[in-house]
Order: C-alpha cells, then structure tokens, then sequence
C-alpha cells in the first residue's frame, strides 16, 4: 500500500525531486530500513515544520549523531533554523578538504536512456554547466611540475602526473591491462580529461577510486566524486577565463538540451586528443558524451582552452 505524503512534503518532492533523491540515496547508504521514512521526518521537523522560535537544540543534537555530512550540509542550507547558533551548531559545517555541497546547485536539465535517468546538467556556485554523471567514469588529470610544493592542494602521498606523455602512456599501460576497456581522453588547460566509455562504474567503489588514483586523478576531484556520489565535468568556460563582454547579454537555444543558455564565448573546455582501448560506447551514455562534447566543443582545435 503506498502511503500518501502530507501536503507539504508533496510539494517539496515535486519541487525539488532531484535533491530528494540524493537525500534518500544517502539515508540509504546508513542501512536504514526505510529511508525515504528517515528522510521525510527530518525535513518535517527540521524544514517544512520548523519551529523557529523553539528550542531546538536537543533535536538537532540527535540528528547530528545519525546524519551524514551530505545530509546536514543540506538541511543546514534548507532549515529556517539557525543550526550554526546551537551548541555543537559547527559541526553541521564540518567538511573535509576537497569537499563541499553540490546537492543544492540547481538543475537544468536531466539525460535519461530508456526512461532511466544517466546524468543532470547543474550550474555551480560561479555559473558554470556542470555534468554529473551517474555511473560515467570521468577522470580530472592535472598536470604537475618536478616540485611538489607548487601544489599544496595535493595530499602528501598523492602521485602527480608531470607530463600529458607521462599520464597518457598510464592510461594505455592501464588499457593493456584491462582491454576492454575504452576511454575518450581530453586536454584541458592545465591537463586531462577521461571519460570511459566501455563500462559503468560506481563512484562509491574502492575498485573505482584505485583506478582513478592509478591514473593520476586529480585528488580533490576524486574526493568530490565520492562524496557526492557521481562523477562531475565542467561544461563551460571559467568566467574568469574569458573576456569579460563576450556574449553578454545574449542568448541562444541549444537544440542539445532544449535549453535557453548564454551565448558561447570563443573558448572551449577542452579538446578531443585521442582514443584509447575499444572505441565503443555503451547506449546509455551516447547522450551524456554528446552534451559533453557540444558544449566543451571538443573538435573545434583553433579555439582557446578555458
């Protein structure tokens, strides 16, 4: 029997169904019982039916024990409450390097394959189109110097790639390995790009993780991936990349996506460099890579990488 959902909770789904997707993926993850039962009672008590005036620090304090750093970052951001006021408030906004909530980004646009939903296209915190992908391996290679103090964001054991041969002649010792295989390999700016396509693969698996860190994977990227359980690709230029009046004020429809998006500027992401191992690409993700590469614009050599 379907239990049918107060008025409040109805409208919140309905407005925000991608968010609450996330926050049952991650009630789900804690080996509840039924998290979508966990999920709706804590955004009652601590969102649609807050008591703002209330005391509510002995609430908070029993859902801070149970609630990952997802969730609370989440409900910290959604909450009339001022949970940052409440003793032991902090740790609501306690992150580890290299992570930071996505889950509020709006979305714009979702890719589906067969009715199953694959990837969503969401703008971050400084306007760029953002792909998450579900189970898309994207791989974030930055290319480093000989000095590993020019990069303090990387942890202390961390390997870096110090050349695009160096990292490229990896990702095909790796392929030789694995031969069925096959990535899209990309250059951006200040590096590489991969994009598997042979196969899914769970952002959460320790498999996945191995083989990311065997590729030189950017390590804050790699812990972004995990934390938000999805794989993430930049689809636009950095604003601050760009000439600061190209397409300003004007937009374009992308046939795409069906989007009303700002005009491109005369940049792309980044560039096709090859292919490695089987050029094959499984069904559902031929549409994830073709937004992917339309609006990196990834054929188009003479424009400029930003």
């Amino acid at each position: 029997m379907r239990v049918q959902l107060p008025l409040p909770l109805k409208q919140f789904v309905r407005s925000q169904p991608y968010l609450y997707q996330k926050l049952c993926f991650w009630a789900g993850k804690r080996g509840v019982d039924d998290p979508t039962e966990q999920v709706n009672q804590y955004l009652t008590q601590l969102v649609l039916q807050a008591d703002i005036e209330g005391d509510n620090a002995a609430i908070l304090q029993e859902w801070a024990k149970v609630l990952s750093p997802q969730e609370r970052i989440t409900l910290a951001q959604l909450s009339p409450i001022l949970i940052r006021d409440y003793p032991g408030g902090s740790g609501w906004y306690a992150l580890q390097k290299g992570e930071y909530s996505v889950m509020g980004e709006p979305v714009l646009h979702e890719i589906c394959h067969q009715g199953v939903p694959q990837a969503i296209i969401t703008r971050n915190r400084y306007d760029c189109l953002i792909l998450n992908a579900r189970n898309l391996l994207i791989v974030d290679v930055d290319i480093g110097g000989l000095d590993p103090a020019d990069y303090p964001d990387c942890a202390a054991n961390c390997q870096i790639a110090i050349s695009v041969q160096q990292a490229l002649a990896t990702l095909d010792a790796i392929v030789q390995q694995f031969p069925h295989l096959g990535f899209r390999a990309y250059r951006t700016l200040n590096g590489l790009r991969y994009l598997c396509t042979t196969r899914p693969f769970d952002p959460l698996s320790r498999t996945t993780h191995r083989l990311m860190h065997n590729l030189y994977v950017d390590p804050l990227y790699g812990r972004l991936c995990k934390f938000q359980a999805t794989f993430r690709a930049r689809l636009t230029p950095k604003p601050w990349r760009v000439e600061m009046d190209e397409g300003t004020g004007r937009f374009t429809y992308d046939r795409t996506t069906g989007l009303v998006l700002p005009e491109q500027t005369s940049y792309a992401v980044c560039h096709l460099l090859k292919i490695v191992g089987q050029m094959a690409i499984l069904p559902q993700f031929e549409s994830a890579i073709q937004v992917h590469d339309s609006f990196c614009r990834v054929e188009q050599l003479d424009l400029d990488l930003a």
